[in-house]
Parts: structure tokens; sequence; C-alpha cells
């Protein structure tokens, strides 16, 4: 970088023909710009097509408040423009890393030893960052451009003696101007250099950051990461109540200087001796043990993965969750059979209820023909072993709110009496059209049409007193039969699942998981 110094102190005075703004040079770039190869056109209109454009990205967005103006789509000319303007202007950035480098490394131990007066006067004293700013640009930018436009005087005597500058009379010299590096010169391609190495330093910074940082955060290592956050939050509760007790200044002054004067040579190499002479001493007192400091101390990061895993000893919740799964079994019964005429159709993870969307639009019933073929849901295990059969068919027709069907009520029957067989939690469809009785012929106020006479009423409620007689003998599945049975009915069967650390891959699951357990 000391050819980009010394082009910073030549002079240079801005012509009308060099200046940003003039017409000059928006004229040349424009003819710069134009003058592309036809391969330069056909590779930029091909990358168009591909790269989407900001509208789309806004679009998505869907924020045209916040939107960014309006900026030239991807172009291989303008990239490279771009890019050349950038690395021309890019070593003041450089040679500002390279002097902070140097500052660290002790390279001028005075310059050094006067950052730490200044670090630790602030440190002191924290209300100086304010003034620091201002310093800066007093001392290390216009007093040197000062200096530069008053030069001293050339020293005509033969003994070294100090310079003297004349602040008095007119400037003496042009003022100073940082101009880009040409591309044909030794500082353009230093640029690019530093910059080339520069992106392998971050990228290599940032595979090493995540290298460290992914496994303690991702919780792919549960115990590790539950770690972890526990002693984060404890810490977050401890300092949320003791923070404002730390002397931080004490802290920022000892910490700052302890670790700029850890890096001077000197210093690691006494740590590095002192650090060998332990290790020495830990192998002679005993060869066989590995209890020495130097074993105790990672060497790379997966060593220090695997410390941190040796601490990280804790229990983590050994009852997995819990839900209840459900399967729905469907029959289905040929019109004009008789109510024992039912068959197993399938199982299916919805009731296929009459007024289910897919039975609306003609869908036939999905799912399997064994309750063999179900398989738990994805990331969970079966618990129990069976599945029950759910008998109080109620509570989750009410809660679908599922209509047009009748359903069994445990421990009684149509007519109030206690069931003698066994019910088995069955959901029917009610038939479309019900045959109207004579009942429904009475009028709102009960007052018979006239077209039934006191005769025909007599001997209809002599029918229906013998109807009654006959119900009462019939078995309550027959009793039902006068109110019709539709096309399918189903009951719902249940199973516990717990969830599993890994879940199977591409395993088809027909239940569905319901309310916890």
């Amino acid at each position: 970088m000391d050819g980009f110094t010394e082009a910073l102190n030549e002079p240079k005075v801005p012509t009308k023909r060099n200046r940003p703004g003039s017409p000059d040079s928006s004229h040349s770039r424009s003819s710069s710009l134009s003058k592309n190869s036809l391969q330069d056109r056909l590779f930029t209109k091909v990358l168009q097509q591909v790269i989407p454009d900001d509208e789309d990205e806004t679009d998505s967005l869907g924020d045209k408040a916040f939107a960014s103006p309006k900026k030239p789509a991807f172009s291989l000319p303008v990239m490279a423009n771009n890019f050349r303007r950038f690395n021309a202007r890019i070593g003041v950035v450089f040679l500002f890393q390279s002097r902070v480098e140097q500052l660290f490394t002790w390279d001028t131990p005075t310059h050094t030893i006067s950052f730490l007066f200044v670090y630790s006067f602030i440190c002191l004293e924290p209300h100086l960052l304010l003034v620091l700013p201002l310093v800066v640009l007093l001392l290390f930018i216009m007093v040197p451009a000062f200096a530069t436009r008053h030069p001293p005087p050339p020293n005509t005597s033969t003994s070294s003696t100090t310079p003297y500058y004349s602040y008095d009379g007119p400037a003496l010299a042009p003022a100073r101007t940082i101009k880009p590096a040409p591309e044909t010169s030794k500082d353009f391609l230093r640029n690019m250099r530093d910059l080339q190495n520069c992106m392998a330093d971050f990228s290599d910074a940032h595979d090493a950051a995540i290298s460290v940082i992914a496994p303690l955060t991702n919780f792919s290592n549960e115990k590790l990461s539950s770690t972890l956050f526990l002693g984060c939050t404890i810490a977050i509760v401890v300092l949320f109540i003791s923070a404002h007790l730390l002397p931080l200044k004490i802290v920022m002054l000892v910490g700052g200087n302890a670790l700029v004067l850890s890096i001077h040579p000197t210093v690691g190499q006494f740590l590095s001796g002192l650090m060998q002479d332990m290790t020495g001493d830990s192998i002679d007192s005993d060869s066989d043990s590995d209890d020495g400091l130097a074993s105790s101390v990672p060497a790379d990061p997966s060593a220090a993965m695997s410390a941190m895993e040796k601490l990280a000893d804790i229990s983590l919740d050994t009852y997995p969750e819990e839900r209840e799964v459900e399967i729905f079994e469907l029959q289905h019964r040929a019109v004009g059979t008789s109510e024992s005429g039912w068959e197993s159709f399938l199982f299916s993870h919805a009731p296929y209820d009459p007024l289910s969307p897919s039975r609306i639009a003609g869908d036939r019933p999905r799912g399997c023909r064994f309750f063999e073929d179900v398989r738990a849901p994805r990331g969970w295990a079966w618990k129990s072993k069976k599945w029950e059969l759910d008998l109080d068919c109620r509570e989750w027709v009410v809660e679908r709110m599922i209509t047009s069907v009748g359903f069994e009520v445990p421990g009684v029957n149509a007519e109030g009496n206690a069931i003698v067989g066994e019910v088995g939690g069955w959901v029917w469809d009610l038939p479309q059209t019900r045959q109207e009785s004579d009942d429904d012929l009475t009028l709102a106020y009960g007052d018979l049409p006239e077209t039934l006479s006191p005769k025909k009423s007599k001997s209809k409620e002599k029918e229906k007193e013998k109807e009654k007689e006959k119900a009462k003998s019939r078995d309550w599945e027959e009793g039902n039969a006068s109110y019709g049975v539709g096309e399918w009915r189903r009951r719902r069967w249940v199973r516990v699942v717990q969830r599993i650390s890994l879940p199977p891959e591409g395993v088809v699951t027909y239940s569905t998981l319901s309310s916890n357990t």
C-alpha cells in the first residue's frame, strides 16, 4: 500500500472534464456502456430472463410503501464497471485495516501504548466518547491537510534540523485530494489482491463461527442446547437483577488492557512456555494419567463440543408427549336389503357423514381395508397395543355438529327402557325421505281436517294402539327400524400414540391426531 499512500500525497486539481457532475463525465460513461459486444448483450438478456426483477420481490413482500428506489437490473457490463469503480476506491479501507493490525500486533510499541492510555481514559470517563470523533477529525484529517497546504521551506543547511512550518501567509501547495487508483497501476492490483484475501478470510471466519455456534443452538444435540438455554435463562435473570451492581468501568478497563497485552509477542511466549512447563510436569508426575492441563484444553472446535457435552448432563423430559388418534369404521348397506345386510367397507380418517363435502361432491370415502394397514402419524409411535371402541358416540357426533344421523344412547333404548343387548356405538344415516303419518296432518290448533270423519279417526286410533303393543314385543333394533336406516353407518375407534425423536420417512398415514390425553 506504499504506492497508494504516495498517491494520497500527490496534489490534484479537478478540472472541468474530470468533475463528477460535468456532462463530459456522464457522456463518457454512457459511451463506454454503449460500446458493448454482441456476446455481452446476448448473455445479459439471457440472465435477465433467469433472475427475477425487483418489482416481483416487492410485490411478494406486499409492502410497496417501503420499496427501495428503482435500480438497474442485473447486467454483466454494469457489474464489471461497478467492480472497477469499487476496487479503485476500496484502498482506504484496506489501509485502515493494515494500520489497525499494526496497532494491535505491537508493530510500533509506542502507538499501542498510546492507544491503551486513550482507551483507559475513555473507560474511566465514558462521556468523552462524544469528544473522540471530533478529535479524530481535527488531528488525523484537518491538521495533515493544513500541513500539506503550508509545507515548510526547503532545508538548505547541511545540518539536519527539524523542518520549520510557517502558518502565516498564503498557501504554498495545492490541497490534497483522494483520487481513485488507475486501472493500470500497482495500487489497483494490490486492491484486487487484498479484496480476494478479504473474501477468503470472511468465508473462513463465517464457516468457523457456524461450526461452533450451530451445534450449540440448533438443538441437534438436545441435551447440549437445553443446557445452554437453561444457562442463558439463569444468566438473564441474574443480570436483570444485579446488572446495576457490576463495576462496568473497571471490567472494561481491565478486560481491554488484558486483551491487548496478551497479544504482545513477549507475553505470548511467556504463556506458551508456562503451558509447556505445566504440561511437562503433569506428564512427569504421572505418565499414565490424562488429567493434565493440556488434556483439559480442547485443541479444535470438535473437542470443545465434546467437552461441553460432558458438562451437559441434564435430564430431559422422560415422558414424551401423548395424544389420541381416531379412525372410523365405515359399513355400507345396499338399498332395499335388510338391516342385517351391512358389509364392512373400509377404515377412514373422516366419518363420511351425509353433509360432509366429499359425500356431497359424490366422492367415495378414502382409507384402508384392514386395521393392520393403519399407520401412526408421522413423528409418532403407537403406545397402546390395541384399538378401543368409543361407545359414547353422542359426544363426537355433537362435537362435530353432524346432522341427519341416528345414534345409540348407552343404557337406554328408544322407548326409555334398559337395553339388554350390547351397544355397538354405531351412528347410521337417516333415510332421505320419511313417510308422513296421520299425526302430521293435524292442524296448528289441534283440529282434525274436514276430510277425516269421526269413524275414521277412531279406526286410526285403534291401529296406533295395536302398533304400540307390537313395538313393545320387538327388540330395540327392530324398534329403530320403523324410522328407517340409510346406506352408511360408522363407529369410532381410538388409540394412544406418543411422540418419537426421529420420525420415519415416507409413511402414508390415515389416522388423525385429536385432543391431548
